[in-house]
């Protein structure tokens, strides 16, 4: 086995999270301003700000 065929699995579960880490914010900033909640707004910052973070730092 090659070190890349070992490393792709981890690349695309990296990217999945990342990925679902970014809709989740998306789905959680709507139900923000739809709410007109405050804190679901900063719940999904931070959720983007997560899977930003990890897109930067973990790189293939």
């Amino acid at each position: 086995m090659s070190r890349n065929s070992a490393r792709i699995p981890a690349d695309r579960r990296m990217r999945r999270m990342s990925l679902s880490l970014a809709a989740a914010a998306l789905a959680v900033c709507v139900l923000g301003v739809a709410y007109d909640a405050l804190w679901l707004l900063g719940v999904g910052a931070w959720l983007l700000i997560a899977a930003v973070l990890i897109e930067l730092v973990y790189r293939p």
